[in-house]
Formats: C-alpha cells, structure tokens, sequence
C-alpha cells in the first residue's frame, strides 16, 4: 500500500487477497498484508463514525489471529465482500 490509498481502495486490495487466500489459505505473507489493511481501515476516521465497518474490522482482526485454514479464508473474503459494498454504497450516496 503505497502513497495513502483509499478505504475502498484497501478493501477492493483486501478483498483481492482474501479471494487469493480460498486457494493457499495458509499464506502466511498475504495474510500479514491483510492485518495491516484491516488495522489501517480501523485507523480511517471514517470508519469510526459508521457502524458496521469497526464491526466488520473487529471479526476480520479475530478471523486473521487464528489458523489459515479455509473457513478462516471464506470469512476474511465475505468480511472485505461486506466492507466493499458498504464503500460503493457510501459513494453512491445512499450510505
């Protein structure tokens, strides 16, 4: 994550690598990337003022201390699929 990417930039590049991960769930290296985007998301003032994402962000941050394994994997890519909608929902203006 070079420069200061955006928060739906981090979850379209979270969820990049959480698909990835539903092949090689053990990764350990992507799976590192992944607790630094979801620590620089629950950094992002504007995740605090919204409900759900500091929500999301809590169970992903839980997902990613545990084993890599594939229900780790599938809940790391529908937490970044949430994330993601939630981002285009936002910009839509409907958020």
């Amino acid at each position: 994550m070079s420069g200061n990417p955006t928060l739906g930039q981090i979850c379209a590049d979270g969820l990049d690598i959480a698909r990835y991960l539903m092949q090689v769930p053990d990764d350990d290296g992507e799976r590192r990337k992944l607790k630094r985007m979801v620590s620089a998301i629950q950094r992002d003032p504007t995740v605090r003022m919204r409900r759900e994402f500091p929500k999301i962000a809590v169970e992903m941050e839980r997902t990613l201390n545990g084993p890599g394994d594939q229900m780790s994997a599938e809940l790391l890519q529908e937490g970044f699929e949430r994330m993601t909608k939630l981002c285009d929902l936002a910009k839509s203006g409907l958020l």
